[in-house]
C-alpha cells in the first residue's frame, strides 16, 4: 500500500472471501483518494481497498475517521467480483455519490463520495508505472493519470528525439515541457515560441533570425528563436495553427538541424531539443490538408498525453495548492481547509472545460467573494454551482444550501437564542440538523453554545429550554 495514514487501524480487515474471488480481483486494485477531510490525518491521502467489506465511521470502523459529521458507523464499501458496492450503515448525515444521497450504490472509477464533512474520489489503479508515484515540482498530482504522465515525459526526455504534447487547453503542457528539459539534462536554456501568434512575414524573422539591416528599422542582426535555444530546448506552442507553408520550413529545420538567417546565404547548424505543443487533433488537421503528414509523423515519434482535469478529479486540491497558493496574513494555507465540504463536491463534479486554468480564475474570484469565511458552493460560481445543484435537487438538506448563512450572522443567531438550536433552526426555517451543518462549517463547536448558555444563566429570566 502507498501513502498509508500515520496512524494505526488504516488497512482493511477483509470479510472472507472465496480464494478463486480473490485471485481473479487481485490485478485490480481500488484506491480511495481522501480530497477533503476534518481529520487532517487522513486529508490527502491515499488508500488501496483490499477485496472484502471496509467499515467507515467515527468509532469502531475499519476506518475511524475523526469527522464529526460521521456517524459511529456511517456506511460499508464492499470490493466484490463485479466492482465496488456502497451501503449507508444508517447514517445521521447521509452517504452521498455525485452529489445524490444513497442506500446503495455501485461505483465507478472517478465516483465522488461524500460521507459527513469528509469527501473521497474512488479511481482504478492498474498499477503501471508506480514506480513514478512521486510528485515533481512540473508534475504534480498522484493518481494514476498523472502517475502515467510522468513515466511518459520521463521516456520522452530520455530519448533525444522531438516531443509532441498534445492535451485540452489548461492540462499543463509548458510544465511537462519544463520536466522534459529538466530531465533530459541539457545545458542551454528553454525558449518558448507560440507560432500562432505571429504574423506569417515576420516568421522566420522571428523563428531563424536576420542578418543586419534585413528587416525595415532592423539596424543590427537578431539570432532568432532557435539559435537562443542553443543546446538547450526550443518549445513549439500551439503547433497546429501554424499555415502550411510555414510548416514545410519547420520540416526543413528539424530534418537538417540548421537553420538559414533572413539575409543569409549560409546554414549555421543547430544543437535544439523541439518540443511542439498542441490542443488540436493533428490527424485530423492532416485529413482535412491542414497540416502536413510528414510533419506530424517527425513530431509525434515522442508523443506524450496530458491527461484533463475530468480524468484526475482525485488531483483537483492538490493541484489547487500549487496553481493557485492560498496565502493569507503571510502563511500558507491550503483549499481543502477553507472550502466546504459542498463546494468540494461541486469542484469535484464539475467537468472543467478550461482545466486548471480555469480553476485558477474560479478559485481566486471565491476567494475574494468568500471575505476570509469559508468558501461555499454560493461563491464558486453558477456554472460550477449547478454541478452539484443538478444532482442534489430534492435530496434531504439541498434545499437550504445556497441560503447558508455567513459565520458571523450563525453567531449572532446562536448568541441571541443563547445557544438554542431548536430555536435558531425555526428563525431560519430550517431543520436543527442543518443547522448543526452549518456550525461544523463555521468552525462553532460545542464550546461556544455552552458558553451562549450560561451567559443566559446570568441573565434573569432569561434561560430558554435546553435543545437537548
Amino acid at each position: 500500500m502507498t501513502d498509508t495514514p500515520p496512524f494505526p487501524n488504516t488497512t482493511t480487515n477483509p470479510t472472507p472471501m472465496d480464494e478463486a474471488v480473490q485471485r481473479r480481483l487481485a490485478w485490480l486494485v481500488w484506491r480511495l483518494h481522501v480530497v477533503a477531510s476534518p481529520d487532517e490525518r487522513w486529508r490527502g491521502q491515499i488508500v488501496d481497498l483490499a477485496p472484502g467489506t471496509t467499515t467507515l465511521g467515527r468509532q469502531d470502523a475499519t476506518w475511524n475517521i475523526a469527522d464529526p459529521s460521521l456517524s459511529r458507523h456511517h456506511a460499508r464499501l464492499q470490493v466484490a467480483e463485479d466492482g465496488v458496492w456502497l451501503v449507508d450503515a444508517g447514517s445521521r448525515n447521509g452517504t452521498f455519490v455525485g452529489g445524490q444521497r444513497t442506500q446503495h450504490a455501485q461505483l465507478g472509477d472517478g465516483a465522488v463520495l461524500r460521507l459527513g464533512g469528509t469527501v473521497l474520489v474512488l479511481e482504478v489503479d492498474s498499477g503501471v508505472a508506480r514506480e513514478y508515484a512521486l510528485p515533481t515540482a512540473n508534475l504534480p498530482g498522484r493518481t494514476e493519470p498523472a502517475r502515467l504522465a510522468r513515466f511518459e515525459v520521463a521516456i520522452a526526455a530520455t530519448q533525444g528525439l522531438h516531443v509532441l504534447l498534445h492535451g485540452e487547453t489548461g492540462t499543463g503542457k509548458e510544465h511537462a515541457a519544463l520536466e522534459i528539459h529538466r530531465l533530459s539534462g541539457r545545458l542551454g536554456p528553454v525558449v518558448r515560441f507560440n507560432v500562432a501568434a505571429v504574423p506569417a512575414e515576420l516568421f522566420e524573422a522571428e523563428l531563424f533570425g536576420h542578418a543586419p539591416g534585413t528587416l525595415p528599422g532592423t539596424a543590427t542582426a537578431r539570432l532568432g528563436r532557435v539559435r537562443e535555444a542553443q543546446h538547450g530546448t526550443l518549445v513549439l506552442d500551439e503547433i497546429g495553427e501554424l499555415a502550411p507553408p510555414l510548416q514545410a520550413k519547420l520540416l526543413r529545420m528539424l530534418e537538417e538541424r540548421t537553420v538559414r538567417p533572413l539575409g543569409s546565404t549560409t546554414d549555421v547548424p543547430v544543437d535544439v531539443r523541439f518540443i511542439a505543443t498542441t490542443n488540436a487533433d493533428l490527424q485530423r488537421l492532416v485529413d482535412k490538408g491542414k497540416f502536413r503528414r510528414d510533419l506530424l509523423a517527425r513530431l509525434r515519434v515522442n508523443s506524450v498525453h496530458l491527461p484533463p482535469l475530468s480524468a484526475r478529479r482525485g488531483d483537483l486540491l492538490a493541484l489547487a495548492d500549487v496553481v493557485c497558493p492560498l496565502v493569507e496574513n503571510g502563511r500558507s494555507l491550503l483549499w481543502a481547509n477553507v472550502l466546504t465540504p459542498d463546494a468540494v463536491q461541486a469542484l469535484l463534479l464539475y467537468d472543467w472545460p478550461d482545466n486548471l486554468r480555469m480553476v485558477r480564475g474560479c478559485l481566486t474570484r471565491a476567494r475574494a467573494l468568500a471575505q476570509g469565511e469559508r468558501v461555499g458552493v454560493e461563491h464558486l460560481g453558477p456554472e460550477v454551482a449547478a454541478a452539484l445543484s443538478r444532482v442534489t435537487q430534492g435530496t434531504p438538506g439541498s434545499a437550504h444550501e445556497a441560503k447558508r448563512p455567513s459565520a458571523s450572522r450563525l453567531r449572532a443567531a446562536v448568541a441571541k437564542f443563547r445557544g438554542n438550536v431548536d430555536t435558531v433552526a425555526r428563525d431560519f426555517g430550517v431543520h436543527r440538523r442543518q443547522v448543526y451543518r452549518w456550525l461544523d462549517y463555521a468552525g462553532i463547536d460545542q464550546s461556544e453554545l455552552r458558553a451562549a448558555r450560561r451567559e443566559s444563566d446570568d441573565v434573569p429570566g432569561g434561560r430558554l429550554p435546553s435543545d437537548g
